[in-house]
């Protein structure tokens, strides 16, 4: 992406003009992120990062408000932890209902690669900041594996993933994320289906006896667990891993 996209461009993808475009530019070879906001349904709100943009978005039909954060985490290690930090800044910043999504080149469990290697110090960072800020992982169905080298025999990772906060799932209840064939890039491509035509509710927990026969379903449990947690006494660091059990598996179980 150029600093200012071509109207021509634009048009092709939108020749109707019935969304707001919004930008974040590329740098190099990496980066850029772009938005696009039907503005009969919705009112925007801009704010813009390095790595992050921010959609302060208002439903004019259901009279909601939540927040929309567009990420591309900074491929280069150097810069990791200034998009962790900048991630970490606009999250403590958002009071509303929030969606965090976006290619975030960092995995948090060691199962999101096909190659046995130790996590990276700036996931288990990452981790530390989904549980601080009580995020949801919804998972998706169609694979694990977002990314590809392209090479043989490849290297595949997952470094695209939804982020939600419980209020959001709340507004959304039946929110399935779906990965779908990639053509020419070297991502898969998201695709979110909220049904809000379909009458909401709240969906509750149930452990399925099915999930133990899941081939990763025991080093997930392990690894959930084993996350660093914020509490005091150990009564609330059991609670606390509890909650995080419910909330991952609530997705990971919905959209198998």
């Amino acid at each position: 992406m150029q600093p200012k996209i071509d109207d021509n461009i634009l048009r092709q993808i939108d020749p109707s003009q019935a969304y707001l475009w919004k930008w974040v530019a590329f740098k190099g070879k990496s980066g850029g992120i772009l938005s696009g906001v039907r503005m009969e349904v919705l009112d925007v709100g801009l704010f813009k990062g390095e790595f992050i943009l921010q959609l302060n978005l208002w439903d004019k039909k259901n009279k909601t408000k939540w927040n929309f954060l567009n990420v591309y985490g900074s491929p280069h290690e150097d810069q990791k932890a200034m998009f962790l930090t900048e991630l970490a800044s606009f999250c403590s910043g958002s009071w509303e209902p929030c969606f965090v999504g976006g290619d975030f080149n960092l995995i948090i469990f060691l199962s999101e690669k096909n190659k046995a290697t130790p996590l990276p110090r700036h996931s288990r960072t990452f981790n530390s900041l989904i549980s601080y800020h009580d995020l949801m992982d919804l998972g998706m169905t169609g694979g694990k594996y977002t990314w590809s080298n392209n090479q043989t025999p490849p290297t595949l990772e997952g470094p695209d993933r939804i982020l939600v906060s419980k209020s959001w799932e709340d507004m959304f209840p039946k929110v399935v994320v779906r990965k779908i064939p990639r053509e020419m890039s070297d991502h898969n491509p998201l695709i979110l289906y909220t049904s809000h035509h379909q009458p909401l509710r709240k969906l509750a927990f149930r452990f399925e006896l099915s999930w133990l026969k899941d081939p990763q379903f025991s080093s997930l449990v392990q690894e959930i667990w084993n996350k660093p947690c914020h509490a005091l006494i150990a009564f609330d660091r059991i609670q606390l891993k509890l909650k995080k059990f419910k909330q991952f598996f609530k997705g990971w179980g919905f959209n198998r």
